[in-house]
């Protein structure tokens, strides 16, 4: 396994996009998990006990990968690591951001 991990942590995404990301609400404490589908496809992610919005926690700002190049929209530990040493790397689990998200920032 990447990294020397023995046993794949679903919340981690070191080595690849996590399957789950939680989020702890600022309103009650309740943590709420989510899969990746439901934070990639834009749904509303709301806490499972009063409803607040909870997508500026769990929701990841797209970045410019420094492992393909290309920029991401649900990037893992690779992405922010440093330049692989032969040039950029296919990255199969690349997320692309939105076409609203790249209208808004045309300079990336």
């Amino acid at each position: 396994m990447a990294g020397g991990c023995w046993v794949c942590n679903p919340l981690c995404g070191r080595c690849q996009p996590a399957p789950k990301k939680s989020g702890k609400c600022p309103v009650c404490g309740t943590c709420t998990i989510f899969d990746r589908v439901e934070i990639s496809n834009g749904a509303p992610l709301l806490c499972k006990k009063c409803g607040e919005d909870l997508a500026s926690l769990v929701r990841p700002e797209p970045v410019r990968c420094n492992y393909s190049g290309l920029v991401c929209a649900y990037p893992c530990g690779k992405g922010t690591t440093s330049h692989p040493e032969h040039g950029y790397q296919v990255c199969r689990l690349n997320t692309p951001p939105s076409d609203e998200w790249l209208a808004a920032h045309s300079n990336v």
